[in-house]
Order: structure tokens, then sequence, then C-alpha cells
């Protein structure tokens, strides 16, 4: 066969596979047997083997690539990805229903709710870009991480046959990048199979550990070889907006016209009444899918009414997942221990006869607090009822009264701290204790792995015995102590060989520089979790200034031990004292003016460096050479850096979010009230007292096209 035939055949064949495998994946129709499709393959193979200069990356033949050697590399996502809120009950399906009638500020206003199911999978965001010959090609394939970043496993992803790997999109308003997220999972049978070639210890529990394991694969041939499949439910924003879809459904329909795979088993509906009816038959036929689902997605459809409900830090307002009751499990308890937390909490947690809840095999189960232990009635020897409050953390949810035995004890809440002997207190309003000695062994201890996990500092090597031993020898006293290790310190201790000490002092080194979201994560303030201390760092303006600091050089133990292990290295960044200035610079009503951030984290974060011992704590972190920096969030100019508006009225073509996005991606704040350190009020039709309000202040109004004006 001539080149320019073999050209021709090959471009057939591409398509022609595409076709068959969108009918087979996404249509759900079997236009040829697997053995014709495997056949129209292998021809693909032989004549790309024959002529290999004709091979493009997109081909259905190129899914599998060479294995990485390392550890996945982390990619930002172009647009920040957000969680679900969960619901349990009809309740808590009106009071969301409500919450969003109070957002709104229509009273009578009505929703029609677009219900998808809810797939046990693994959350993955697919990124198309434009191509010269105009189709959009995937490029990336990535996890949600944190939500700011993920793991790229492109990779893996895309041996799933059932993803394209080029899309043509006859929309002349798409953009030249999108964003498609969705569930990767693995069919209930694939598992049933994969663990029946794997050894005992090594088996999957479920289908969801079972994909997720899988896409994280170095090999691609790993992830190839294991039936994965894919659901896409999401567009990112921006390219939403722009090909003007106006509803969930339509985007849904869209998505499976270009061809992604899509859930098809989703529906519309006008009343809560009818979500329910869905829920019920969920319920009962969830056993006989397929694949795993944990319950209802439940999404208000018009994409409008999205944009005005906005989001919290977390989570769209517009959205629920409606989940399917825990499992439930008995066992018996056999003790009731305390267990103190980073911030001094105490929580009671039962310890129980092995059980299996949801694949994984549960010991332990908490009681929350006092007053929880008192309504159940739970006493050492009971028989109770477990489940995994939203499928994670296994709880104590009921007693089974009538198979207590006779010699069954009930558990009197101690006065003191399990670990220090410290008096407990419970503050007013409060429903936990807490140990009040800062100096308490056990917090220390939670403290110290608080800092050096996975989303905090990130240190390898530093599991809770290694601390446990290093606690116990007094070479650490807080966070900070870490950093002043030596060789010395390390090399002599029971746990500590060559190799390990050189590991873990490299990587304390290396995570000197550390973005500063994750450094505010990992201070363990009270009320200040993941996403949050990434608001902080984002909205506040931090000064940064170009330092000098030590980098250890990796040359193993011989560097440090003959002095050459350090070099100097020019670094722009934040220094600990101008985080503890700036904190100290705030108050309570600019941190609660922070979109996101409400009164009680502005209190706590305020609290925690009023205290002068944490100013200490930063100003020793500052003596061991750390250094912060402001981690790449958008990619606007911060022309607005500084400024603060105010919404008032209804622009003319921008949502209320909408707004909002652009002043907050441009390094603006957003405030609900006017006050005089408004910068400016940002006014549309029918503006409300806001408006009366700045013009008493003397502070400065402006319409859209004079804001648009000043975003360009």
């Amino acid at each position: 066969m001539q080149k320019q035939e073999a050209q021709q055949r090959i471009s057939k064949l591409r398509e022609e596979i595409w076709r068959l495998n969108k009918a087979y994946f996404i249509d759900d129709r079997s236009d040829v047997s697997e053995d014709v499709r495997d056949a129209l393959k292998q021809e693909l193979i032989a004549l790309e083997k024959e002529f290999p200069d004709l091979v493009t990356p997109d081909s259905p033949t190129q899914r599998v690539g060479a294995p990485l050697d390392g550890r996945l590399p982390k990619v930002k996502h172009l647009r920040p990805k957000e969680s679900l809120m969960d619901a349990f009950s009809h309740e808590e399906l009106v009071d969301w229903i409500d919450q969003m009638k109070r957002a709104l500020g229509k009273e009578d206003a009505t929703f029609v709710y677009e219900c998808e199911l809810k797939i046990d999978g693994l959350n993955i965001s697919l990124v198309y870009r434009r191509q010269k010959d105009g189709s959009h090609a995937l490029i990336r394939a990535v996890t949600r991480g944190n939500g700011i970043e993920g793991e790229d496993v492109t990779h893996t992803v895309r041996t799933i046959e059932s993803i394209p790997l080029r899309l043509s999109i006859d929309r002349k308003e798409a953009p030249d990048a999108l964003e498609i997220s969705g569930e990767v999972y693995m069919p209930k049978s694939s598992l049933e199979k994969l663990n029946k070639h794997l050894p005992e210890g090594e088996k999957f529990a479920n289908p969801r550990n079972a994909a997720a394991g899988s896409v994280r694969q170095l090999d691609p041939k790993v992830a190839a070889s294991r039936d994965l499949a894919m659901f896409c439910y999401g567009l990112d924003t921006q390219a939403a907006d722009s090909m003007g879809l106006t509803g969930q459904k339509e985007l849904m329909d869209f998505l499976h016209g270009i061809g992604v795979p899509t859930n098809r088993d989703l529906c519309l509906c006008k009343t809560l009444a009818e979500v329910e009816e869905l829920y019920e038959t969920l319920k009962k036929k969830r056993e006989n899918l397929p694949y795993d689902i944990d319950g209802l997605v439940v999404k208000v459809d018009s994409r409008r009414m999205q944009h005005d409900l906005g989001s919290t830090a977390k989570a769209p307002r517009w959205a629920r997942a409606y989940k399917f009751p825990a499992e439930q499990k008995t066992a018996q308890v056999l003790d009731i221990q305390l267990q103190v937390g980073r911030t001094g909490a105490i929580t009671p947690v039962a310890h129980l006869t092995p059980v299996q809840i949801a694949g994984t095999t549960v010991t332990r189960a908490t009681l929350h607090n006092e007053d929880e232990i008192a309504r159940l009635d739970v006493r050492i020897g009971d028989t109770v009822v477990v489940q995994k409050a939203g499928d994670i953390i296994p709880e104590v949810v009921q007693v089974l009264p009538n198979l207590r035995p006779k010699n069954a004890r009930s558990f009197r809440y101690p006065a003191h701290c399990p670990s220090c002997n410290t008096a407990l207190v419970r503050p007013e309003g409060e429903v936990v204790h807490r140990c009040p000695n800062k100096n308490c062994s056990a917090a220390r201890r939670e403290k110290l792995e608080h800092l050096v996990s996975r989303y905090a500092l990130n240190i390898e090597g530093f599991g809770g015995e290694t601390i446990e031993e290093l606690l116990e020898q007094g070479l650490v006293s807080d966070a900070v102590d870490l950093f002043f290790l030596t060789y010395e310190d390390l090399i002599g201790l029971p746990l500590f060989k060559e190799k390990k000490t050189e590991n873990l002092l490299t990587a304390l080194e290396k995570s000197k520089r550390i973005p500063l979201h994750r450094f505010l994560f990992a201070l363990g303030i009270r009320h200040i979790g993941r996403e949050t201390a990434e608001i902080i760092a984002q909205r506040i303006k931090w000064p940064t200034k170009k330092l000098t600091m030590e980098e250890r050089n990796d040359l193993g133990m011989q560097a440090s031990l003959f002095g050459a292990a350090t070099r100097k290295i020019e670094v722009e960044g934040i220094t600990m004292d101008a985080i503890a200035r700036t904190l100290q610079s705030l108050t309570e009503e600019e941190l609660s003016a922070i979109d996101g951030i409400g009164p009680v984290v502005a209190r706590s974060l305020l609290e925690w460096i009023g205290e002068e011992d944490n100013r200490a704590l930063l100003h020793k972190f500052g003596n061991a050479g750390m250094v912060a920096y402001q981690a790449e969030g958008s990619h606007a100019p911060q022309t607005l850096a500084g400024k603060t508006f105010v919404l008032t009225g209804t622009l003319p073509t921008l949502s209320r979010e909408q707004a909002k996005s652009m002043i907050k991606e441009r390094g603006g704040k957003v405030s609900s009230s006017v006050s005089r350190k408004t910068d400016f009020v940002l006014a549309g039709e029918e503006p409300g007292s806001k408006l009366k309000e700045a013009q008493e202040l003397g502070v400065r109004t402006i319409d859209e096209e004079m804001f648009k004006k000043m975003i360009r």
C-alpha cells in the first residue's frame, strides 16, 4: 500500500473506530460485535506500524503511553473546583430550598430541578484545547485534589475508551480551552474480574477504591487493563456562558452531543415531591445498576439562577447531593476512650469489635461529645448501630438496649485531660470539652501530625510513631523545633537509619519555602480548614520582598558532615514577621467582609494572632528560615488589589455572581455593607438603600459600563 493510500485508510479507520466506540460506550448501542471493533483496531495498529510518521497523538492506538518514572505531577485547574453539600433527609432539602429563596430575596421563587445519579467514583477534569484544524484535543486529565490543584493523570485517563481524544464542536462561540468534569468509575463486574486475579491482601474493597488506584498508576498499561469508564456532568462556567447554555439539562445534552460520555438516566423535576419519588425509585434499583451510586444529585436547572445563587467557600448554593442512608452495621462496644485533638478538643471514641462498613474494617467510632453519650445512653458492653457519617467518619447512631448484657458499664465523663490531667473546660454555648493546657503532650502530638500532613507541609517520613519518639526524647516541643533537628540528633534514635535521616532532613529543608495557604492551614488554627486558608491567602494583601535563603544541596550524608550542604538562593517571599504584622493589622469587620469568611472564622484568626505565644511561634518559624509565597491564583491582572466593592441593584448584562467573581479575580474585595472603607458601590437598576448610604458617606458610585472599563 502506498503512503497516500495508507493515509486515507488510516483516517477512515480512526473515524469508524471512534464512531463504533461512541455507539457502544456513550449511546449504549452495539452496531457491530466486539470482535469487529478489535479487528479494525488491529488493522490500524498494523498500518501505523508500517507508516510510523502517520501516527498522531489522538489515534485510538495511542491511548496507552509510556510509564511515568516518579510521582504524579501537580497541575492547577482552569477554575477552582467545588464540592457538593450533602442532604440526608426530606427536611434538609426543604431547608435548602428555603435558603435559596432567601438568597434570591424572593420568597415566592420556584425552581426546576435537574436530577442526576451520583456516581461513586473519582472526580476528574478533562481539559480540551483548540487545534489548528478547529477541533479540540484532550491535553490533560486532572484529579480534583484540593480544588485548586490536582494530580496530572492524563497518561492513565486517556486509556479509557469512552473518553474522546478529540472533539468537534459546531459552535463558533466555543472557547479555545474548556474543562469538563466527571467521575471515573469501575463497573461492578470489572471489579469482580479484577479481584479474581489479585492475591489476598491486595484485593480492592469497592469499585471506587479500584478506580482511584487504577487512575493513579504510574504505568498506563495497568489502567488500560482494568476496564475503567467515565460519566461527565460539568463544564467550566466560562465555556458554558460563551456558548449560551441556559440550563443544566441543556448543558448535559450538549456534552452528549459532542461525544462526551454522560449518564442519560437524568430528568427534570418540577416539584420536591417528584425529586423524592425519583430518590425512592433509585434506592430500590441501585443494587441492580452496573455501577455504584451513593445518591441523587439535585441541581437548579436554570444557569441564570445558578449565577445569582453563587457559592459558599466550598460548594455551590444551587445544588445538593441527596445521599442514600449510610450503610449501617452492628458492633459491640469494648471500651470508650477520650481523644485529644490539636486544638485541645476532647472527643469520646467507642472501641468496637471489628465490622465491615462500606468496604473498610471499622474498629473505632466517634461518640462526638458528652451530651451525645447521654442521649444515646451508650454503655461499655452495649451492642450499637454504626454508620459512616457522609460515608467517611464512623459514628455510633443507636444503642440496641434489648441486647445489653448485665455487666454493661456506664461511661463517666472524666473531669481531667487523659493526657496531662489538666481540668477540662466546656466553654459556654459549646458541646465540646477542651483541655486548656497549651503544653498538653497529646495536643502537641496532634499539632505536629497536622503540621507535616499532606495538605500542610507534606513532609514524608513523619508518621505518628516518629513524632512520638521525637517527643519522648525531648527533641521537639513545638512545631518549629522540627526545623532545628540535626543529623546527630536523629541518627542515634532506634527508628532512624542513615537513609531515613538524610531523607527527612532534605524534606524539612525543602518545606521551608511553602505556599502561603498551606502554611496558614498547617498552623492548625481553629475553624481554618484548607478552603478557608486559601481564601485568606488570596483575598488579603500580603507584603512580599526579595529574600536570600539557604537551600540544602542534595549531596547526601557526606555533605552534611563536611559542611558543604547548603547554598544561597534569591526568592520572592512573605516573611513570618510580615504575616504576623498583617494579621495584627486586620479588624474583625474587614475579615468578615471577605466572601467566604464569617465572623466565627474572623474571631478565631484574630484571637490566635492576639496570643503572644503564637506570635512568638511565627517569629521562631522565621528564625528557622521559613518563607511563604503567594501561590499563583487568578491569571487576571490584579488591577483592583486593595479595593473594596459593594453591589446593589440589577446590572444590565452581568449577574451579581459574575461581577463578584471579576472583582475577586483581580484582587478586589466584595463587602455586603457600605462603610467609609468602601471604595466603590457598583449600582444597577432598582438599587436598594446601599446607594443612599454611599451618597451620604461620599463613596464613589459606578455603573456597569464604568466597571467594565476598570477591569480591562
